[in-house]
């Protein structure tokens, strides 16, 4: 009957995994990487930022540099006419049609109160922040990538785990059963043999569901639009001899060389542009102009054909200055304050991420001991069940250390492959803040 039922729970969780799991490609963790800098909307979106931003810079470019031509066109039908009275004759003044081309040229110096490389130098900085969040996009999508890539790996090593915990029960009530009919074991034990098996399958069936939800967020990860699902190839492995350096050079490396504070520094160059954008409005500014027009005045008798055209030309140079000083004044304090205050964000930031970093580091070396203490264990608590089984069967044991072997063995695994997650996971924290990928 036990058997039966374990047989039954176990083809209808293969059943849902055969259901859920249509179409399942198994990846590598490169692999779901690569896939996730290709598909993911978020990094998508924000490569596209940086090509408009890019176009931005050549827009600018285009707009100082490039001399701005404009060209005017005007006819004009006189329905009446001007008249001037002279010496009792009335005298009309124009021509039935007038027609009126111009060419204006406008072209800014770059001297003075027009900054004009000050402009291009802000628009490179504009595309630099936005190359520099296309970035720190990546580094996030990445090390979601991983962490929902070794959750899967976690979620299937505890279900060997369960499966073999529920292995070990099922052998465990197979025997007590048979001592039970021949009359050795007590009914007492029948039952807490039975539970135990009963218990354990509700834990199996539960650490399925969780593979299911973990290949879930992968897929969410890596952001692929397809009904394709993923699989994580390989297991959760630790390698000691793994070494970061030294607590000082990583923090220092961090507070340098982190993508945020790359992101702050450029933030502050362009609050410093915009300081001497701001100062460079006490000065007057220069532009240089030029019109070239082509009129004719004809009237009505004359064919649009024959119209006699006459052309002007003027070259000149301008002045605009804005004589609004304190107004000025108070607009270069904002922005001078602006560079003060992404001065202190970057000190603040750098301070935060060191502290992060150290605490990622405690969580690194917490993991590293507890992955030794419990690979120690898992050996101890194996052998103590191989010697419990064989003690049960010889009548030396009772049907209670049997339980407690294999429960002690269930915690060890689960708790050893719980280490090796934690001591990935961490390490996925400290290549993010470090910019780096393994």
């Amino acid at each position: 009957m036990n058997k039966l039922k374990i047989f039954l729970v176990m083809v209808s969780m293969a059943v849902m995994t055969a259901s859920g799991f249509s179409q399942t490609r198994t990846i590598t963790l490169p692999e779901a990487v690569t896939l996730a800098k290709t598909n993911n909307s978020e990094l998508t979106i924000a490569k596209l930022d940086e090509m408009k931003a890019n176009e931005y810079v050549s827009q600018v470019y285009s707009d100082n540099l490039v001399p701005n031509l404009t060209l005017n066109s005007r006819y004009t039908r006189n329905i009446k006419k001007q008249v001037l009275n002279f010496a009792g004759q009335s005298v009309f003044l124009g021509t039935d049609n007038s027609l009126t081309n111009t060419f204006d040229l406008n072209e800014p110096i770059p001297i003075l109160g027009t900054p004009v490389f000050s402009g291009i130098q802000i628009a490179k900085y504009y595309s630099d922040l936005s190359a520099k969040n296309t970035k720190a996009k990546e580094i996030k999508v990445t090390s979601n990538v991983k962490k929902s890539y070794y959750a899967v790996l976690l979620s299937k090593q505890v279900i060997d785990v369960n499966q073999a915990s529920l292995e070990n029960a099922q052998s465990n009530l197979t025997v007590v059963e048979s001592r039970y009919r021949n009359g050795i074991a007590t009914e007492f034990d029948y039952l807490r043999a039975r539970v135990r098996v009963d218990n354990l399958i509700p834990a199996l069936s539960n650490s399925q569901s969780n593979l299911l939800l973990s290949k879930k967020n992968l897929k969410y990860a890596i952001g692929t639009k397809t009904d394709e699902d993923y699989d994580a190839a390989g297991s959760l492995t630790y390698d000691s001899l793994e070494v970061f350096g030294t607590t000082d050079n990583l923090l220092n490396t961090i507070a340098k060389e982190n993508i945020v504070i790359k992101q702050l520094n450029v933030n502050r160059l362009i609050n410093e542009e915009l300081v001497k954008v701001d100062k460079a409005n006490y000065l007057p500014k220069l532009y240089g102009f030029a019109q070239w027009g082509i009129t004719s005045n004809e009237d009505d008798g004359r064919p649009i054909g024959q119209y006699r055209f006459f052309n002007t030309l003027n070259l000149g140079i301008g002045l605009s200055w804005s004589l609004n000083f304190f107004k000025n004044d108070f607009k270069v304090h904002q922005s001078e304050i602006e560079v003060r205050k992404t001065v202190e964000q970057i000190s603040d930031t750098q301070s935060k991420l060191k502290i992060q970093a150290q605490s990622v580091l405690l969580r690194i070396e917490d993991a590293k001991k507890r992955i030794r203490s419990q690979y120690e264990t898992v050996k101890l608590s194996e052998r103590g069940l191989e010697l419990a089984n064989v003690s049960f069967k010889n009548g030396v044991l009772n049907q209670i250390d049997v339980l407690d072997a294999n429960l002690q063995v269930s915690q060890a695994r689960l708790a050893y492959l719980q280490a090796i997650y934690d001591y990935l996971i961490a390490r996925t924290d400290l290549e993010e803040l470090m910019n780096s990928e393994k």
